[in-house]
């Protein structure tokens, strides 16, 4: 969560009036989070590489503290606890980072 959080202040800092939604909600036999920001959004050609370790692609290459292993920590995480993450991006409009968490007593 802590780098969800981060990624979202850090790339829409800067910015009038951008915020930072979190939204809950149950989708099936899955309990969803949404964290959602106004940011500077991410290039369509670098998401399908977004949780590749090392990936920093257009944006990151643009701040210092990027590593590239902050979303690859992220998704291997998830996967470990058996949860799903995904992520929709637009640039100029921000990101949505999506955690799928299986419910066991649906």
């Amino acid at each position: 969560m802590t780098q969800l959080v981060t990624n979202a202040v850090r790339y829409s800092a800067g910015e009038e009036h951008r915020q930072i939604r979190f939204r809950g909600y149950q989708s099936g036999s899955e309990a969803v989070l949404d964290i959602q920001d106004e940011g500077i959004g991410i290039p369509q050609g670098d998401l399908p590489r977004v949780f590749d370790p090392y990936f920093t692609g257009e944006n990151g290459r643009l701040y210092q503290e990027s590593t590239g292993m902050g979303l690859y920590l992220v998704q291997q995480i998830c996967s470990r606890m058996g949860h799903g993450v995904e992520i929709e991006s637009e640039e100029g409009r921000g990101t949505t980072v999506r955690i799928k968490f299986k419910l066991t007593n649906v």
